[in-house]
């Protein structure tokens, strides 16, 4: 069982946090959120807090996230906190969704409750950035890197869930040995975001991510906010369709593991048209306009991308379908077939 999480924040801010974190992380389990409102005072909510921890499994130790220092919450949890022995339970104010959403991919690689609060101070911190005035880490971030030398970044590289996801990408190598490994080919025409940054990221193990559009090539401005959109430790490109096949067959990129991503399947039948050894291709998402149809909540078709997965298919390419990695994976053939061939009749 995982490290225990309790949310607690003023009004409903908890619960939404929460929602937000699992669009791009997934569901989350020993964790219970709570909101404080008008009326209560901090022995109503230590109560409440206490009722909670009930639900939850707190042997691997409980970590309380809460909204600001010296608040109701901070305070009530800082009460509740008292009941464990030493070391077995933590409070972390300013909690924010970069600090969720590591913290909580997190838990999956370590149940030490101090390793686990440690990324919480340092993904908060250095979660807040601006494109247009971007400076040093803040005393915050400095003090939450003094406390952990890591970064944050817990991740356990034996993992058996971990260890299989890089094998399934590993299939995407080249057989010469020659190319880039390709860790992920993932249609998602949001590109780089959330659920790329974190989780796809990591449990492929890319060093780079290319975005692969003729398209978004020429956005200047949408170009310099996908490269400012990576973690630490990976580089972002945009590549129009035709670089990308002179970037693979550079072998200077043949020790990089490569995250492709694109905003149609078309574009991915056109590289696999000129060359490129494409085995299996995730579908995160692809969004509705006038004139797609709706497959599941996340991925609209047209009849230039049925198309293109129909020639994938026909290839013997795998077709997938997963918001997250875990994720079930769906057939997007299935999915055409449920959804989208009855349109025509």
């Amino acid at each position: 069982m995982t490290v225990a999480v309790l949310m607690v924040t003023h009004g409903q801010a908890a619960p939404e946090l929460l929602k937000t974190a699992q669009m791009i992380i997934g569901e989350q389990e020993n964790l219970v959120v709570l909101d404080f409102v008008p009326g209560e005072n901090m022995e109503v909510l230590a109560g409440k807090m206490r009722e909670a921890l009930k639900k939850l499994d707190t042997s691997k130790g409980i970590l309380f996230l809460v909204d600001l220092w010296g608040g109701t919450p901070f305070n009530a949890a800082s009460n509740v906190v008292a009941d464990f022995e030493e070391g077995k339970a933590a409070v972390i104010a300013g909690m924010n969704v970069p600090m969720l959403v590591e913290t909580l991919l997190a838990r999956d690689d370590t149940d030490d409750l101090k390793e686990l609060a440690e990324t919480a101070l340092t993904s908060g911190a250095e979660g807040v950035k601006s494109p247009q005035y971007q400076a040093k880490a803040s005393a915050a971030a400095a003090a939450a890197q003094t406390v952990s030398a890591g970064g944050g970044e817990v991740f356990d590289e034996n993992d058996p869930e971990i260890i299989k996801l890089r094998a399934e990408a590993s299939k995407q190598v080249n057989k010469d040995g020659a190319h880039m490994k390709l860790g992920l080919l993932r249609i998602d025409d949001r590109l780089i975001h959330g659920q790329v940054a974190t989780r796809w990221t990591k449990e492929t193990g890319v060093n780079r991510i290319i975005v692969v559009s003729d398209e978004v090539v020429k956005d200047k401005m949408r170009t310099t906010m996908l490269k400012n959109a990576v973690p630490s430790g990976v580089s972002a490109h945009v590549v129009s369709i035709d670089k990308m096949i002179r970037v693979f067959n550079n072998d200077e990129y043949k020790n990089d593991t490569v995250m492709l991503l694109f905003t149609n399947a078309t574009d991915v039948w056109r590289l696999y048209e000129r060359g490129m050894p494409i085995s299996t291709v995730n579908i995160g998402g692809m969004a509705y306009k006038e004139g797609r149809v709706m497959l599941d909540q996340s991925v609209s078709v047209n009849a230039d991308d049925v198309k293109a997965f129909e020639n994938l298919d026909k290839a013997g390419v795998e077709l997938e379908v997963r918001k997250v990695a875990n994720d079930p994976k769906v057939k997007i053939t299935d999915l055409l077939k449920s959804k989208y061939y009855p349109t025509l009749k």
